[in-house]
């Protein structure tokens, strides 16, 4: 795609990324003079379900975009159409991606983890209260500006209350950060992104996802059967009452997890606070319990889901 002068009304700088199915530029509002990040998607030349899909998340995009206002959400600005081409425009952040810092620094301090994670979790609780969930919370859509200012981003395939964008028997994530009942298929809410910031909150610390597997089928069973080695047992100088804090988080059923993104921000507080010899805190860890899972899984990172059809008589039924 050739980069035109203009993109609706925003005057074109450069261009910084691009994909398979568009690209993003630097712009400018004429009206404020602001710099701003223009995402396009250019998809005629995909088949006709790469083409829908990939529109369908375009929208869903701009569309959770507008609706969330929040100084730790990517902001959008506005959204159109040009010719063939579709647009987003969004708030220009000077950063990298939360996965880029990791990369570099394999894990962080323990002081600049709980920073991140307070700021995820707030973004997470404007976002739940205006009946979004994200479903793909991970590293790679958490754009960081220095010194350490977070900002979520990339809410492609969120899920909005009321609305049913993702197809019957697909599932998009990426399984790393995937929560047991979104790799077994159900209906999500709000605790699989709290799931996804635990999983976030336990890579920070120790430099490594809790589950790990040479295969995405083992990953999805320890995720959803097995218990994850304690953050205390591999970095004692941590608190241990934060493997407290980490247990409620990756709770195998979400009846066990938090129930709120404030609630976790407030027991994680309160166990940063703690050192490894004060009195333990009133967080119980949750049980560890199995759920189902779909014979099949597909990629790792990111990773569509096909369930199989249950056998005929039983098996469990899609929400």
């Amino acid at each position: 795609m050739t980069p035109a002068k203009r993109i609706g009304k925003y005057p074109v700088i450069r261009e910084i990324g691009s994909g398979t199915m568009g690209k993003v530029f630097e712009g400018f509002d004429p009206d404020t003079g602001e710099k701003v990040a223009i995402k396009t998607l250019r998809a005629e030349h995909l088949a006709d379900a790469e083409a829908d899909s990939a529109g369908a998340r375009f929208g869903r995009e701009a569309q959770v975009g507008l609706r969330l206002q929040h100084p730790h959400i990517v902001a959008v600005r506005d959204y159109g159409e040009q010719g063939r081409i579709r647009y987003i425009v969004m708030e220009f952040v000077k950063g990298r991606e939360l996965r880029q810092l990791l990369r570099e620094r394999g894990r962080l301090r323990l002081d600049e983890a709980v920073a991140v994670l307070h700021q995820l979790l707030a973004a997470l609780d404007c976002s739940h209260r205006h009946g979004v969930v994200h479903r793909d919370i991970k590293p790679a859509n958490l754009m960081v500006v220095e010194p350490l200012h977070v900002k979520v981003m990339d809410f492609g395939v969120a899920r909005l209350e009321g609305a049913a964008f993702t197809q019957v028997g697909t599932l998009l994530g990426t399984l790393s950060y995937m929560s047991p009942e979104q790799m077994a298929g159900e209906t999500v809410d709000a605790r699989t992104d709290l799931w996804a910031a635990g999983v976030i909150l336990y890579e920070l610390l120790s430099g490594r996802v809790p589950f790990t597997a040479p295969t995405t089928l083992e990953v999805m069973r320890q995720a959803a059967q097995q218990p994850h080695t304690p953050v205390h047992t591999l970095l004692p100088e941590l608190p241990a009452a934060l493997d407290a804090v980490m247990d409620r988080a990756l709770a195998k059923q979400r009846e066990d997890r938090y129930a709120s993104a404030a609630a976790f921000a407030h027991a994680l507080g309160l166990a940063a606070a703690a050192t490894a010899t004060d009195v333990e805190l009133d967080l119980p860890p949750a049980p560890v319990a199995a759920v189902d899972l779909p014979l099949e899984a597909g990629d790792d990172d990111p990773v569509t889901l096909i369930r199989p059809r249950p056998p005929a008589g039983g098996g469990r039924q899609s929400s």
